[in-house]
Formats: C-alpha cells, structure tokens, sequence
C-alpha cells in the first residue's frame, strides 16, 4: 500500500519547520507538528511577513492535529516540537527524553512528560508492526560528536522521515536510510547557509557522497529536500546533487515544488524584505496555507 503524505509546513513554505501529515494502512500520523522563526537572520528580526505564515503554519498544524490518530517527535528543537500541542486522545511516539540527549533538550522535553492523562511512548529503535512503521535509533543532529545532540527518524510504509540529519552526514544516518529503502525520502538537508562557520566543506562533501550513495543503493524515486538546506538561497549551487540524481532517475524538489507551488524563502529574503528590495503580497502567503 502506498504511503501518502503531505508537508504541512517548511522552510520553503516560509517557516522553520518540517511539520508532515502521513496516512498509510488507514491511520493517520503527525509528524514534527510545530514551526518557529530564526530569532535572527543578518542580524535582523523576522519580518512581519515570517510572522504571518508562521501563525498560519499553526493553525494548518493544529488543524491536522485534531482527527490524528498518532503523534511522533524526533527530537525537541522548538521548530519540531510543541509540548503544549493538542495530543489528548493521541498515541505520542517521541524520542527518548532521558538517553542520548544534550541539556538543553532534556530541559524542553520536560513538560509534555509531566502532561497528566498522555499516551507517551519512547521511539527510539522501536518497530510497530501494526503500522508498519520503525524508528531509528538515536541519531546524530548533522556530524558525529555534534553538541546538538540527538535525533530519531522514522519509516512509515515505504516513506522515510529523517528529521534533522543534516545532509545526512553521519554515516549512522546513511546506513540507517539504506537500510529503510524509502520510496520517498523527506530529508533535512545538509547546513550550506553557515559553510565555513558552523558547517565545513568536509561535512558538505560528506554529504554529497552520502545522499548519491543513498540514491544508488535503494529503490528511492523522490527526494524531498529540507529544511536547513532550503535557508540556503543558493542551495541547489551549493549542494550539487540535483542532477546526478536526475540520471539515476531520482525527482530531486522541496516542499513547494512538490506542491507545485512557487518557494516561498522568507527567511533567505529577509534582508531584501526589510530593505523593501523584495515586495511580496500576504495574500501570496495566505494561499500557500489554504488561509
């Protein structure tokens, strides 16, 4: 049975986010349902533009939410979790608060485990069979040894979710997925806005090799690329691998393009925004989010 899906929310649907709604084997599953801003980008705030769509995103987000049958959170970065989201009612899937995790997110984890009358479970490496869904084991957050600790992907019939691995990088995360043997694979791709500072070009070509060894080593037809990567305005220079992977006969495409919609890089833009260098309409926002 194919596995359906639909991005909810994402950087190139101008919010921090990789917010996934998934129906496969007739349930339906939320994953990651939360969005935020970068608190500064150039040194600048969000335009009032970003705070547009980023309260539309909830309110798509929580619509969603409401005849989910389960929940899943990958890791507690707040542009992937909400501890306050509506999940009474609701199986919750979520990475382990307590092992392989750093501080801060042991901190922010915190409050949906003290939430009283939660169906809370802990995901990582676990297979639900009834599902037809497995989860990673604990993953690194981009590099190996990174102090942003932690992630968990997961594989939901023939999809496979691999929250923040930025690229991937690590090769836990690469052999993970080729174990998986994702049809679609919604990735979080490598950090190339931040190249020299906090992203090297050894971590980058890493990355490069890695999704090429990915798409030659399994039966993936479509590429969903993310997230970090999609804060990038130059991202399809600066991550080469659309191409190589055309050949393979791989559709390589963000979010809006999957939905034929036009990328909506608020967040690359927003130095042109406050300069009034780049105009666009909030109706343009409104109709990305069906609002």
């Amino acid at each position: 049975m194919a596995t359906r899906f639909r991005i909810l929310a994402a950087d190139s649907l101008g919010v921090r986010s990789m917010a996934t709604a998934v129906e496969h084997s007739g349930e339906k599953i939320i994953i990651d349902p939360s969005a935020a801003l970068g608190p500064r980008r150039y040194g600048l705030p969000p335009h009032e533009l970003e705070e547009l769509a980023l309260r539309l995103a909830l309110k798509r987000i929580d619509r969603e939410l409401q005849d989910a049958d389960y929940v899943i959170f990958t890791h507690y970065h707040w542009d992937h979790y909400r501890p306050e989201a509506d999940l009474e009612g609701k199986v919750v899937y979520m990475k382990d608060p307590e092992n392989y995790i750093n501080a801060s997110q042991r901190k922010r984890a915190a409050p949906i485990t003290k939430r009283e009358g939660l169906d809370l479970r802990i995901a990582d490496g676990l297979k639900v069979d009834e599902l037809d869904m497995e989860f990673s084991p604990p993953l690194p957050h981009g590099p190996e040894g990174t102090r942003l600790g932690y992630v968990i992907g997961v594989r939901i019939g023939d999809l496979v979710f691999t929250s923040d691995v930025e690229g991937p990088v690590s090769e836990a995360a690469t052999r993970w997925i080729i174990e998986m043997n994702p049809r679609t694979l919604i990735l979080d791709g490598p950090l190339t806005y931040m190249l020299g500072y906090r992203f090297s070009q050894e971590s980058l070509q890493r990355a490069v090799e890695n999704l090429l060894g990915i798409a030659e080593s399994t039966n993936v037809t479509e590429i969903i690329a993310e997230h970090h990567l999609v804060r990038d305005i130059n991202a399809h220079k600066n991550f080469p691998v659309g191409e190589r992977l055309a050949e393979i006969g791989v559709e390589y495409r963000n979010a809006a393009e999957a939905q034929e919609l036009e990328p909506l890089l608020l967040e690359p833009w927003r130095r042109m925004l406050w300069k009034g260098e780049k105009e666009v309409d909030p109706d343009i926002v409104r109709r990305v989010y069906d609002a």
